[in-house]
């Protein structure tokens, strides 16, 4: 589904609502203090999009056991025209998994700056584990060069799928 539009209620429990082009409407509710900001809120939303979603080869985007205790918590930091915004808590099986959604994430701001008409700059998503060290980070430019490696006359569109880990 391509976003064309997202908006956000603030009318008890933040609710962000995704709309797609062929008028597909995604609702994701909140359980978040109210005083995040619209970008903040739709950050969160995407992330537990993400979590929630089934991909191609149809196996959950988890851990297959609940109580899976090699996962860890990290923190997403994105950044988007100048600003950063960091969502806490995630958990995710390994440094491998994180770096993955830094990678999806990234993508998703990139064409969203693209439809925008917009060519960011600098990193776009960065991990830190629990100890505030960045494991993961993807940018703007890394996407460019992949997306360009794939069709030079496309920059709208992502390459290879192999994040970089630092350890």
């Amino acid at each position: 589904m391509q976003i064309v539009a997202t908006t956000v209620d603030h009318a008890g429990s933040p609710v962000v609502e995704f709309q797609g082009e062929g008028g597909e409407q995604i609702a994701v509710t909140l359980d978040a203090p109210t005083t995040l900001s619209d970008g903040e809120l739709i950050a969160r939303a995407k992330v537990m999009l993400l979590h929630a979603a089934q991909f191609e080869d149809g196996a959950p985007n988890g851990p297959s056991e609940p109580n899976n205790r090699e996962a860890s918590l990290y923190t997403l930091e994105y950044q988007e025209k100048g600003r950063i915004r960091a969502v806490t808590g995630l958990s995710f099986p390994s440094v491998q998994a994180a770096a993955e959604e830094c990678k999806r994430s990234a993508e998703d701001l990139w064409q969203d700056a693209l439809s925008r008409g917009e060519a960011p700059l600098g990193w776009a998503v960065r991990a830190r584990d629990e100890h505030g060290t960045v494991v993961a980070t993807v940018d703007f430019a890394d996407l460019q060069r992949e997306a360009a490696a794939v069709d030079p006359r496309k920059t709208s569109k992502s390459g290879p799928d192999e994040p970089s880990a630092d350890r």
